[in-house]
C-alpha cells in the first residue's frame, strides 16, 4: 500500500514537470514534420510562394448605365463614337473555383450550361490542390471564375459575357 502511494506521488510530480515544457514544430528540408523541445535552426529556409496581384489579370469591364437612364445628350454622344472592333469570342474552357453550398456558384454553373460554354468546376473544400490554386490566384471567396487571362470574383451574367466576348 505504501509503495503504491509513493509511486503515485512520484508519477504525479513527474507529469507536472513535463507539462511546463515548451514545444516547437517545423518542417525540415525533406518535408518531415519535426516536433522537439528545442527551437528550429536559425538557418531554416522558407518556401517561396508566387503571389498574384490584380495587375496579373485584365481589368474589369467599365460600368455602363442602362439605356433607360441615359439622357438624350448622352445617347447622341454614344452614337457619334466609332464602334470598337469586336474581338473573337473566347473559345477555351472556363475555370471555376466553387463550394457545394454556394448559391452563386450554382447559378454560374447553370448559366454556363444553358449557354453551352465549356467549363471545369473545382470544389475548394474537397480538393486541396484546387484550394491552393484558388489562394494563389488571390481568391477570397467563391465563385472565382477564370476566363483566359481574366479573373472574375463572384457571378454576374453581364460581366461573364463581357469577358467571353473580349
Amino acid at each position: 500500500m505504501r509503495i503504491n502511494t509513493v509511486l503515485s506521488i512520484l508519477i504525479l510530480l513527474l507529469s507536472f514537470s513535463l507539462a511546463g515544457a515548451e514545444m516547437y514544430q517545423w518542417v525540415d528540408g525533406k518535408g518531415t514534420v519535426v516536433i522537439t523541445d528545442t527551437p528550429p535552426p536559425p538557418a531554416k529556409k522558407r518556401k517561396k510562394v508566387k503571389v498574384y496581384t490584380d495587375s496579373d489579370f485584365a481589368p474589369a469591364p467599365p460600368a455602363q448605365p442602362s439605356p433607360a437612364k441615359r439622357s438624350a445628350k448622352g445617347a447622341a454622344a454614344a452614337e457619334s463614337q466609332p464602334a470598337t472592333p469586336k474581338k473573337e469570342r473566347f473559345t477555351g474552357t472556363v475555370e471555376m473555383y466553387v463550394t457545394s453550398w454556394c448559391g452563386y456558384c450554382k447559378r454560374a454553373e447553370k448559366y454556363l450550361q444553358s449557354k453551352g460554354i465549356p467549363y471545369v468546376a473545382y470544389d475548394i473544400e474537397k480538393d486541396s490542390a484546387a484550394r491552393e490554386r484558388h489562394r494563389e490566384l488571390g481568391g477570397r471567396g467563391v465563385p472565382l471564375i477564370i476566363i483566359g487571362s481574366n479573373k472574375m470574383s463572384g457571378f454576374s451574367p453581364e460581366t461573364l459575357e463581357y469577358y467571353l466576348n473580349n
